[in-house]
């Protein structure tokens, strides 16, 4: 877990997945091999994978407290999700909240989840299945949202 002090402000990274998943050529389109072997001492193996080419990602969560205050920013992909077009996404079964927990932090003590858009790599955690049914996962958190990218998947996800 990375741990980050900023003045008063602690930052934690809640890890939810990571691996070797996409072609250099799609994160780097005007990359050429030759330009990206230049790079090779700190990108392999950390951030590409030397065998296959593919770039590291993690997905995860920023935990941001300041005294009292506690802000969740993006909630990852999500458990249990039904999402057979986006197969990285589809019936996860992620120990997030176990690494959530291990911040310190029950997750009643969330105040605000901040959700910076609405892909559902960034909105996967705002709900959890539980007993069957699908309740917040932060329960007494207000989630913010840009207006303007709401009314955009309201327009075209119904």
């Amino acid at each position: 877990m990375n741990t980050w002090q900023i003045g008063e402000v602690t930052v934690q990274r809640v890890l939810e997945f990571e691996d070797f998943l996409i072609p250099a050529a799609v994160l780097l389109p005007d990359s050429t091999p030759e330009e990206l072997e230049e790079h090779w001492s700190w990108l392999v193996p950390r951030y590409m994978a030397p065998d296959s080419g593919l770039m590291h990602l993690a997905f995860h969560s920023y935990l941001v407290r300041h005294g009292d205050l506690v802000i969740v920013v993006d909630t990852c992909g999500g458990n249990d999700k039904h999402r057979p077009s986006k197969l990285r996404y589809h019936q996860n079964a992620y120990p997030y909240l176990a690494r959530f927990a291990a911040c310190g932090l029950g997750v009643e003590a969330v105040d605000f989840v901040l959700c910076t858009h609405l892909h559902a790599d960034h909105v996967g955690w705002n709900t959890r299945l539980v007993d069957g049914r699908w309740v917040p996962t932060f329960p007494n958190a207000k989630y913010l949202f840009s207006k303007v990218e709401f009314e955009y998947w309201q327009a075209h996800e119904n």
